[in-house]
């Protein structure tokens, strides 16, 4: 059960920062920063970011 617990929390977090990462980068879509840019300072993938 400790195991089932600590498991949903690392995969809560995980959920958490990726949306904060997506968040920022729809911000720095909307502020005119280009994908590249915008993938390095997130690292998320250009992929996920032209999906915004």
């Amino acid at each position: 059960m400790d195991t089932a617990f600590s498991d949903g929390k690392i995969e809560g977090k995980a959920e958490g920062e990726l949306k904060a990462k997506l968040e920022t980068a729809t911000n720095l879509k909307q502020m005119g920063m280009t994908s590249e840019v915008i993938a390095q300072a997130t690292g998320l993938s250009l992929e996920e970011i032209e999906a915004l």
